[in-house]
């Protein structure tokens, strides 16, 4: 994990959550994304078109193809849900479902159900415990700025928008990797 000053590291964050300029903002993002290595997957959503329109519609067609009911069942409301909100440019609502998706992943992950050391998970809670590797919690509170934070604003322009929409996508796309990563480990651990 790339270290950056925490002055550096806090100017960048209210860039990505407030500034208005579409590079300063971009920068800001590429600048996050560097503390754990994804700057450069970043800088490809951007330039690939339809990488992030698609990621937001491949959600159907995982559904159709899911063998296990209960998954596809839960994939098709993804994918309706998912299309319908890009579609329509409702992106808190749309950062919010793929947010809800990483928070139940992340509570299977940790065990939650099976734990008393804390009531409620925050941020602080992941950090302070030590729950997750550094850039794993750093990419989820990216996504839970995007969706929780009251000043994060959304209407700055398409580009910020879309720029968002990259950060969003590689976020989760890392995030979701890690998880089966982890949960392949511990298959395998089983098994031995």
């Amino acid at each position: 994990m790339k270290k950056s000053t925490t002055k550096e590291f806090d100017a960048a964050y209210e860039e990505f959550a407030r500034g208005k300029g579409p590079i300063s903002h971009q920068k800001a993002i590429e600048m996050l994304l560097s503390q754990f290595g994804l700057e450069e997957e970043f800088g490809q959503a951007l330039r690939e078109e339809d990488r992030i329109r698609d990621f937001f519609l491949l959600w159907e067609r995982a559904g159709r193809e899911e063998e296990d009911p209960k998954e596809r069942a839960g994939l098709k409301k993804l994918g309706e849900m998912s299309k319908k909100l890009y579609e329509t440019g409702e992106y808190r609502a749309l950062s919010e479902l793929f947010y809800d998706v990483v928070f139940r992943n992340l509570a299977d992950f940790l065990r939650l159900q099976e734990r008393n050391d804390f009531e409620e998970l925050t941020d602080h809670d992941l950090y302070t415990k030590n729950l997750l590797p550094p850039e794993i919690f750093l990419q989820f509170f990216l996504l839970e700025s995007l969706v929780k934070r009251d000043d994060f604003d959304w209407n700055r322009g398409n580009q910020i928008a879309h720029q968002n929409l990259a950060c969003l996508i590689i976020c989760f796309e890392d995030i979701y990797e890690f998880f089966h990563e982890e949960e392949g480990e511990q298959v395998t651990e089983k098994d031995e």
